[in-house]
């Protein structure tokens, strides 16, 4: 297979392995989180895309305008790129554009070490197997997006979505919680195999939909659910693996999830595939009922919190599964549980990157 390098791969974080065949990406990867986690994996999946395979990209923008990601090493630096292999060359085209439009209307990028500016990111979020885009520009203040969406059109861009989000927080997050539309709605669409999915810009979804069925059918292959078992899916999101854990493997599923928008998400995603044998709870996962003998957890990157951790061994399910992004935290998570890695999946959701999702099945130590 050959290598496709980007002008700015040298200097921007968003890619490290660009230089690498992709086999010997994988190989590292799958030795790296075999030996971190202690396990062999049964299973190893490559992305069957390489390039342009992320549905969503969160581009940082910045004074002069500058549009791109950040420096390798730096937070506080952004490099202006032309062109990503991550997403699509149509986001490209809207990134140009978009900088371009900045630049003759004088709105200033943000500031991100004195906190001043006009706009904070650009965001673009695709449905890869429906064609759907969305475009999200986060401002600080209100910003005339009347004169891009004209550019878009005249350039023939395809998109269904426009939107502007207001962000005023101090914290830098490509999320808002005042959306306006100025085409379109505040989702698309995305379909995952016979599943269908409304994307928001203020909720995850995983990262690499080319990979996403396969996790999928991994997950109810661990369980192995014979139909009407309980489950508990906490850190439920979007109801990724709801729809399939109540649809493929006939279970009884309560999905917890603490962000209000995802929850409600969520519960309309149930309802696009006519699931009713799932709810949805809006809630911290410290805070439900843990009497489940079937548990599913997908945190964040930063792993369990320690409260979660010590209910869950108290509450002892016969089976917990756990998916990861993040191998380091998943082997301090398994460890203070109590638990051990019985069966272990390693999918490639990120194409030249050192990350890598698992799926493993627990079982108590």
């Amino acid at each position: 297979m050959s290598i496709r390098i980007c002008k700015h791969f040298r200097e921007c974080g968003g890619c490290t392995y660009l230089d690498k065949p992709y086999e010997d990406q994988l190989e590292e990867k799958v030795l790296r989180a075999e030996k971190l986690l202690e396990a062999r994996a049964e299973e190893i999946h490559p992305s069957p895309r390489q390039y342009y395979y992320r549905n969503r990209m969160d581009f940082v923008v910045s004074e002069g305008p500058v549009i791109g990601l950040n420096r390798k090493g730096s937070w506080s630096e952004t490099i202006d790129i032309e062109e990503c292999l991550l997403q699509s060359s149509e986001s490209d085209i809207i990134r140009n554009l978009f900088r371009d439009y900045l630049k003759g209307h004088g709105i200033s990028g943000w500031n991100r070490t004195e906190r001043r500016g006009d706009v904070r990111f650009l965001t673009i979020i695709e449905g890869k197997f429906t064609d759907e885009r969305m475009i999200l520009v986060i401002a600080y203040n209100e910003i005339p997006l009347q004169e891009f969406f004209a550019k878009l059109e005249e350039r023939s861009v395809p998109f269904n979505s426009l939107l502007l989000g207001i962000n005023r927080e101090v914290r830098d997050d490509a999320r808002a919680e005042d959306i306006r539309a100025i085409r379109g709605s505040e989702t698309i669409m995305e379909r995952i195999g016979e599943f269908t999915y409304l994307l928001h810009p203020n909720v995850f979804f995983q990262p690499n939909p080319y990979v996403l069925e396969r996790m999928m059918r991994t997950v109810l292959s661990f369980l192995d659910l014979r139909g009407g078992e309980r489950v508990l899916e906490l850190f439920s999101g979007p109801g990724t693996f709801t729809v399939p854990l109540a649809t493929w493997g006939h279970a009884r599923v309560t999905a917890v999830e603490a962000s209000p928008a995802a929850a409600r998400i969520a519960g309309m995603n149930l309802k696009l595939n006519r699931v009713r044998s799932a709810e949805v709870v809006n809630e911290r996962a410290e805070r439900v009922s843990l009497k489940y003998d079937y548990v599913v957890v997908d945190p964040p990157s930063s792993g369990l919190s320690y409260k979660l951790v010590k209910r869950l061994r108290r509450a002892s399910p016969r089976k917990l599964l756990y998916i990861s992004c993040n191998p380091e935290t998943m082997v301090r998570d398994v460890r203070q549980l109590g638990y051990r890695i019985d069966r272990l999946s390693l999918i490639d959701q990120f194409p030249q990157t050192p990350h890598l999702e698992a799926i493993a099945l627990l079982r108590r130590g």
